[in-house]
This record gives structure tokens, sequence and C-alpha cells, in this order.
């Protein structure tokens, strides 16, 4: 038996369209299909285009243990996909995934109803009706974030938390891979493929460049990364301890493979004609603090790390010097400044190189 999974709509982020690919709500109705059930994992996903439709996966997991899914957005005529990865913090022990102040979004859960809210669906790249977003006819993914590992974990542990113990999914990197049976036969003749992410989404790009590009082995990956650099901690050599805590596994020839530079540098020599473009803040005021660094100190940080595209045509930075904030697609006065950027990145323009706002 076929079974399609397609959820309840929860409305557009950009333009609406009256023809999707076909009445996909009606064909579910006369089939008498549960429009809930993801249980065929590589069934190709039935949902109108240009409107955001959520599906759901029985098998995924947040931190919690209860199930997510995924939102998408096909586009007619499309072949091409945009999948964004969202952020949203990152945790490792009981108190910062369960504590008074957990480091991490939507530990609890992440649903259709969250997906409605979600502000990350209002960035321009994700917006059709934005005249200069480079990816507006484009299909759309957007990977929700509810495993506090930066789309990195393969692990269940047990957290200690007061005198209870909480088990706790670290399962970013599994529910991906869910995601991906499926999402790649959805669109199968798909050629170019941009990884996107933001914050902690934006470090996911790089932890998941190996598993997209394994779903998508006939199209290049490019990745659009938003405040998630390849740095380690105020006096830290490695970014070990995380990769240990979330059971991460490493693309295949990253050794030592123990720092997110060396991530980075395995999906580099992996795909060396895709892209890598990197947004920041030049003062970001949550990543420096994360990491360790004063506000002061973390300029000279991000220039170390842009320092290392220097011998990588294919890789550039757009760095905003102008303010204190973080995540640059979060800021839409800016979209003016890094969608043209974009754009020669897409062109594929001997214009597209690293640059700073103001110039």
């Amino acid at each position: 038996m076929l079974v399609l999974a397609v959820a309840c709509n929860h409305g557009a982020t950009g333009a609406q369209s009256d023809a999707p690919l076909f009445d996909a709500p009606a064909l579910v109705d006369a089939l008498g299909i549960d429009a809930t059930d993801a249980s065929n994992a590589r069934d190709p996903i039935v949902a109108p285009a240009d409107m955001w439709t959520w599906v759901d996966f029985a098998s995924s997991k947040c931190a919690s243990g209860t199930p997510t899914g995924i939102g998408i957005d096909p586009h007619a005529g499309a072949s091409d996909v945009v999948i964004y990865l969202e952020g949203g913090g990152a945790c490792e022990t009981g108190s910062s995934c369960w504590g008074p102040m957990p480091g991490a979004n939507n530990l609890a859960g992440y649903d259709a109803t969250t997906f409605a809210t979600a502000p990350q669906r209002n960035y321009p790249i994700l917006d059709r009706a934005v005249a200069a977003n480079p990816f507006a006819a484009e299909n759309f993914v957007f990977v929700p974030y509810c495993t506090g590992d930066m789309h990195g974990g393969t692990v269940e542990r047990d957290l200690a938390v007061g005198s209870a113990t909480v088990p706790t999914y670290f399962w970013g990197a599994t529910d991906l891979d869910a995601f991906l049976e499926r999402v790649a036969p959805t669109f199968p003749n798909a050629t170019h493929v941009w990884l996107i992410g933001t914050s902690a989404g934006g470090f996911g790009t790089m932890l998941s460049f190996d598993r997209v590009a394994a779903a998508f082995s006939h199209a290049q990956v490019d990745i659009i990364d938003d405040s998630g650099p390849a740095i380690v901690g105020s006096g830290a050599t490695s970014n070990d301890a995380i990769f240990i805590d979330w059971d991460y596994v490493a693309p295949a020839g990253c050794s030592p493979c123990t720092k997110l530079s060396d991530v980075l540098a395995a999906d580099r020599a992996a795909q060396p004609a895709s892209h890598y473009a990197f947004l920041s803040f030049a003062q970001d005021t949550v990543i420096s603090a994360d990491f360790g660094y004063t506000l002061d100190e973390y300029p000279a940080v991000i220039d170390a790390f842009t320092a290392t595209f220097a011998n990588d045509a294919n890789a550039a930075s757009f760095i905003d010097t102008n303010e204190q904030s973080h995540v640059v697609e979060s800021d839409p006065t800016l979209a003016a400044q890094y969608l043209p950027w974009l754009q020669a990145m897409v062109d594929g323009s001997a214009s597209w190189t690293s640059m700073t706002y103001p110039p």
C-alpha cells in the first residue's frame, strides 16, 4: 500500500499558490490514508506547492524522546533544494539540558504547532516574496531543532538532574538520516542542494554535510553557515568534548577529527567545487560568550577563522562589523547587503569574495 505522509498546512511564508502540485489532501482522504503516518521511510513526500506543510516522523526523537518532523515547501517546476537547519543553543549535561535555564530550545518537543510560529520561517532566504532572494524558486525543507546537539548526535544519554535520571536523546544526526531517506526521493532530480543553517544549525551544516552529500550523491552541496564558526573555546585546543558527549560520527577520512575545523576541512576536501559561505557579526553576542571570549576578543577569533579561506577559491565570508548581535539573517535590514552576495555565489561569479559590511 502506498502511504503518503501529508500533514496539515500552517500557512505560507512567501507567495501563495492556488495551484498545488495536485490535490494531495483529497487524495489522502480518498485512499483512507493516515496523513500523519511517515512509516514508509523511503516514500516521496507529497505536498502542495508554495506553502509550508508539516510532516510527522514517528521514528524521530527530540531530546525528551517525543517525535518530531520536518516542514516542506515544494515549488512547481523546481528540482533543486534548500535544506534549512534551525538553530537554538546547545547542551551536554543534565543541568544544561534540563536545569532551570536550559542551554537549548525545544528539548521537550517540537511539533506542527511549534513549527507554525517558528520565526525562522520569515527569514528572507526562505521567503519567496523577497525579490532579491536567490532561492525563491527552489524547493524548501525546514529541519527543526530540538536535540541540543547541533544536529550532530547519535546517542541516548541518561543525564543526572538532581536526584533523578533523565533519558536524553542527542539524536540530531539520527533524525536527519531519517528525514533524508524521504527528502532525497522527493527531489530525485536535484543537481544542487543548498545546506543552510543558523547558529546551532550553522554548526550543523558542517557536521551534517557528509550525510546530505551521501543522500544527494549526484548533486553539488553548498553550505551557507550563519553564525556557526569552526573555532575552539578560549584556552582550548579541540571540540572533542561535545563530539564525545553527543557521539558525533565524523566524516570518512576525517582524522583525528577533534575540532570543528577538522570536520570543515574534510567537507571541503570531499567536494572542493562546492561553496562554503560564512556569515557572522564580528561581535557575535551569543557565540563569543558560549566559547568563552569577550566581545573585544571575538573579532580577532573570526578574523583568524576566515583567514583560513585564503587558499579555498570556493569559500568566502560576509562579516558585519557595524553592530553587536547574533545571526545575520535575523536582521531584515541586512538582507539588501548579503542577498546580492549570496546571488553572486549562486551565479558562480568571480565577484563572489569575502566582504565586510560596512565596506
